[in-house]
């Protein structure tokens, strides 16, 4: 039996709603941002950088 790996996909934002963005910065900083973050909007969710993509994604899903 084989096992399929599927990428992890971020939530929508857990206060607004928007689709998340996943940012990198170097080679070891991702993290994962509102779409309305900042300069596109007045949403403020964010989540802490991690090492890979994987850790980003598993962070963002974990904010409420």
């Amino acid at each position: 039996m084989t096992e399929q790996k599927q990428a992890v996909q971020p939530q929508a934002c857990p206060k607004c709603g928007a689709p998340p963005d996943v940012r990198k910065a170097g080679a070891n900083r991702v993290w994962v941002q509102c779409a309305k973050f900042g300069a596109n909007g007045n949403c403020n969710v964010i989540c802490s950088p991690q090492p890979t993509r994987k850790e980003a994604v598993a962070v963002w899903n974990r904010l409420k």
